[in-house]
């Protein structure tokens, strides 16, 4: 959940041999809810310009019943001020293969696809080794995970609209280093 997709901040980072003063810095607010850390996921926030957001969860549950389904994936569009799909309820069952948007996790390029609504999207992320950082960490509970976390991460976006029987182009969107990305694995 990302509440302000578009944020400012000003204030000071205080680090290990130094200090990172902000002034009006571009930024997000994020929220992950959930029972405990995925087992594994990717995430995307891709400011598209002009006000347009695309944020992404995809994520595989660490619940023993869950853990062998395909990745549950929430996808959310922001364009010209309106909010695609609308109503986020239909982006839920994908992991039990109901729902419209699936995701193929991996490294250095995942992708989501899936329609709702008579539009269809289609995006693909890339991570390039060079500009992606692996983190280890330890979850509360013991176990282990490695995020893969980008800030130049590359997009590619393509929104289609029925027309009939057919597909058109309504948007498309190429990031070069600008979307925030990451991939964790355990």
């Amino acid at each position: 959940m990302v509440p302000a997709a578009r944020s400012s901040y000003s204030g000071i980072v205080a680090y290990q041999g130094g200090e990172l003063h902000l002034s009006d810095a571009p930024g997000a607010t994020a929220r992950i809810y959930g029972h405990s850390n995925a087992r594994r996921w990717a995430w995307l926030h891709a400011d598209l310009g002009g006000g347009d957001v695309l944020e992404i969860v995809a994520a595989v549950s660490t619940r023993s019943a869950l853990k062998q389904l395909p990745p549950l994936v929430f996808l959310r569009l922001r364009k010209n001020c309106e909010t695609w799909p609308r109503r986020p309820e239909r982006t839920a069952v994908g992991w039990a293969g109901l729902g419209r948007f699936k995701a193929r996790i991996g490294l250095p390029v995942w992708t989501v696809t899936g329609r709702a609504g008579g539009r269809r999207i289609h995006v693909t992320i890339t991570q390039p080794e060079e500009r992606t950082l692996a983190v280890d960490y330890t979850d509360p509970d013991g176990s282990t995970a490695v995020c893969h976390n980008s800030e130049a991460a590359d997009a590619h976006v393509i929104l289609e609209q029925r027309q009939g029987r057919a597909w058109r182009t309504e948007a498309e969107w190429t990031l070069k280093g600008t979307a925030h990305a990451e991939v964790g694995t355990r």
